[in-house]
């Protein structure tokens, strides 16, 4: 992905613009109930006694504890805002719940428009909980969560999306601002008061459009003020059909400015399919991001639909620019238009990219439309801190026969340069049968600005054609001449075999159960008698594990399937 400035229009926001009347206080842990057949003249404190409208609920001011709860398979229509005026005394340890009561979810149907706008905005309420609720867009609204903090100094605390259906969210048409999607996690508040928020999850949400070229923006995205977003948990989630619009720069799931993260056992596809710039989209990105770990995740189907007619991206998972001590692993790509991982190494504000790693991931078929030109690419320059990959399985048979050359396994920067100290790309499975138009297997390696600095070690090659890599102003075409060359220590050549190379497909799994992709693909498991078995060399601070989750020993194999 490019790396990108997000030009915020910073406009006032009238917090706690309440009609008046609103109920007195109640003692705390409180519930109040709301339904189509209830009375904005009732307590609201039993379902006999519910309120009817979310103006009322918009109006009234609650208690520290409360919850508050819709009625069940019925739609409510506007625009919930819940802000310091109406839950004046919130806290993290004391949750304010937003959620469904009876038989099945209750839906919001926002009504509201403009750039900020949002079917349920929380701005600075401490525990402030959403849980079992479907939000659809019945107007022009820009997103259907907003969690953010617009007059707060200290962090608003423990912020929680959960169990819900939220669709059909997006900039709004004409909107000059970034700023649509299903969830919106803001640490730039957009009246110029940028509070922090600390403690976010996002868990087992279904967040999608109606269709594959839905106009739906991301499944979660935001952009903090530096990294004051911290703590964040996106896991269990479902994020799919996000069509986005032409211009569009974000990923299934975005994480900006955010500082202790875990992104795991999400599964994102058919993202991106209205994008024809650059700069997007992604499955999952970070940006200008620290200490982010994103695991256990299936991406698919990244792509522009129903067929490519300008841009670029459209990558798996990309720690883009200004990303730092992050780790990728255990995760599975495949099938996205673009590269299934993607180091975008570019430094922003000051914040220099890496050290980063990727370890222990598979990629089947990933840059199918030679979008970014590798399966894995480290652009646009050399990275300046350490870079490591190793222990992945990358894998292509796409016949791309439009194409003058096919994808490579690795495709190294626009411009020569030294990788920053301790870098390492080691024992990764590069399974290579794409063909180009003329029948050639794509390259090893596209190095052709002669980046160094990394060491290359113990990394299996194979393809049933005229092996290359391109390293520097040197094509080398046979193995025999690559080992010659002196650039990698203990390299591998033969037919990995693999159990069933091109086969993944897609994994059979429930985002929720919390186990994520594995033991899926099992196509890329090791045969016995395979030239990757216990042919690696040992990486300190390895994880432990590989992606099938089973022990590396001291010397492992060659690709995923490490144990």
């Amino acid at each position: 992905m490019r790396a990108k400035a997000l030009a915020i229009a910073v406009v006032p926001v009238v917090l706690g613009c309440l009609p008046a009347g609103t109920v007195a206080a109640h003692a705390a842990t409180a519930t109040y109930y709301v339904s189509p057949t209830g009375s904005d003249s009732n307590s609201g404190l039993s379902p006999s006694q519910a309120w009817k409208t979310i103006a009322k609920v918009n109006g009234s001011t609650f208690p520290q504890g409360s919850t508050l709860s819709f009625q069940g398979g019925q739609t409510f229509t506007g625009c919930l805002v819940l802000n310091s005026a109406n839950v004046p005394s919130s806290s993290a340890s004391t949750p304010f719940l937003v959620t469904s009561y009876g038989t099945g979810q209750a839906t919001v149907s926002s009504d509201c428009s403009g750039d900020y706008s949002a079917a349920v905005t929380a701005d600075n309420v401490s525990g402030f909980q959403l849980d079992g609720l479907k939000l659809v867009n019945g107007s022009s609204t820009a997103a259907g969560v907003l969690l953010e903090n617009q007059d707060g100094a200290a962090a608003t605390q423990g912020l929680t999306v959960s169990n819900s259906d939220i669709s059909g969210f997006a900039t709004p048409t004409g909107s000059s601002s970034s700023f649509g999607g299903e969830i919106m996690i803001l640490g730039y508040a957009v009246n110029g008061h940028s509070g922090p928020l600390d403690n976010v999850v996002v868990r087992d949400n279904q967040l999608h459009g109606a269709s594959v070229t839905a106009p739906d923006g991301p499944g979660v995205y935001g952009w903090g003020s530096g990294e004051n977003i911290t703590d964040v948990t996106v896991e269990g989630n479902t994020v799919y059909n996000l069509g986005m619009g032409a211009k569009d720069a974000g990923a299934g799931i975005t994480g900006d400015g955010w500082d202790g993260a875990v992104i795991q056992h999400n599964v994102i596809h058919d993202v991106g399919a209205n994008v024809t710039s650059c700069g997007g989209a992604s499955g999952i990105e970070t940006y200008t991001s620290n200490n982010v770990t994103v695991r256990y995740n299936e991406v698919y189907n990244v792509q522009p639909s129903p067929a490519f007619t300008a841009g670029c991206d459209w990558d798996g998972i990309d720690l883009d620019g200004g990303t730092t001590n992050s780790v990728v692993e255990y995760n599975y790509t495949h099938h996205n238009a673009g590269s299934g991982l993607l180091a975008y190494t570019s430094t922003v504000d000051s914040k220099v990219w890496g050290p980063n790693t990727y370890r222990y991931n598979v990629s089947e078929n990933d840059d199918w439309g030679k979008i970014q030109g590798g399966l894995m690419d480290v652009v646009p320059g050399a990275p300046k801190n350490a870079l490591s990959i190793y222990g992945n399985t990358f894998f292509t048979n796409v016949a791309q026969s439009t194409k003058s050359t096919a994808s490579a396994c690795f495709n190294f920067g626009y411009s020569a340069g030294t990788w920053g100290s301790g870098s390492l790309v080691a024992d990764n499975i590069c399974h290579l049968a794409d063909r180009d138009q003329y029948g050639h297997p794509g390259q090893f390696y596209y190095n052709a600005y002669g980046q160094t600095g990394m060491t290359l070690s113990h990394n299996l090659y194979y393809t049933a054609g005229s092996p290359t890599w391109r390293w520097g102003g040197t094509t080398y075409s046979t193995f025999a001449a690559w080992q010659a060359a002196g650039l990698e220590t203990g390299p591998v050549w033969g037919d990995p075999l693999l159990t069933s190379p091109g086969s993944g497909g897609t994994c059979a799994w429930t985002p929720s159960s919390g186990t994520g992709p594995q033991p899926c693909p099992s196509a890329y498991t090791l045969k016995s008698g395979s030239p990757a078995a216990g042919s690696g060399v040992a990486v300190s601070g390895n994880g432990g594990v590989d992606y099938y989750q089973d022990a590396i020993p001291g010397t492992p194999n060659i690709g995923a399937d490490a144990g």
